[in-house]
């Protein structure tokens, strides 16, 4: 998981609802910060909406287009036309696509990522089929669905990185990320080191 949150440009200070953690708190591997993030939808819309040009690895000022090839298939993305909506449980990332054979397309992508009050941490699923045209869908699911799950993880990620830093000075990263209608709930924890001592 990259740490987009220092390209991020969003203004994070207009954010009222977002607590960040006061540098007394010093929080250990694994501990998690006292609240659990509700972020509004349009918020998080604002965050994707420069992540998802970092998850496509498109420089800041260059087109929002980009296109996907795979032998002789090609799939145009419209970067700055991806959207991210909430449901109970679900959130669903609509990516923007183009091609000769079908034109322009909008593909949703539901991934199931719990609630509240039933969380799943960061244990997400989405459906095999997506809507779309069925040869189309066959061909470039697999990039689709990842470019969907990866732009929601780092959406979150950037969120947990404005609310702190751990006791080692790193960033905070999600440890559970959950929907509710019109918000993305994200609990922000002291990531693990997978290196004793580090």
């Amino acid at each position: 998981m990259a740490n987009f949150a220092r390209f991020i440009t969003v203004d994070f200070s207009q954010f009222d609802w977002l607590n960040r953690i006061d540098a007394d708190v010093l929080l250990d591997v694994g501990d998690l910060s006292p609240d659990l993030l509700t972020v509004p939808g349009k918020d998080a819309q604002r965050v994707l909406s420069e992540v998802v040009r970092l998850v496509l690895d498109l420089p800041r000022n260059s087109t929002p287009l980009v296109v996907w090839t795979k032998g002789d298939s090609e799939l145009l993305i419209h970067s700055d036309q991806t959207r991210i909506q909430f449901s109970s449980g679900v959130i669903t990332v609509t990516v923007s696509a183009e091609c000769e054979e079908h034109g322009k397309l909008s593909i949703p992508v539901p991934i199931g990522v719990g609630t509240k009050q039933s969380p799943s941490g960061l244990v997400m699923s989405t459906f095999e089929d997506l809507e779309g045209p069925e040869e189309l869908i066959l061909a470039w699911r697999d990039a689709i669905q990842a470019f969907a799950w990866e732009s929601v993880l780092e959406v979150a990620s950037v969120f947990c990185a404005e609310v702190g830093n751990d006791k080692r000075g790193l960033p905070l990263v999600p440890g559970a990320i959950a929907a509710a209608p019109k918000k993305m709930l994200v609990q922000p924890v002291a990531r693990f080191s997978l290196m004793p001592g580090v």
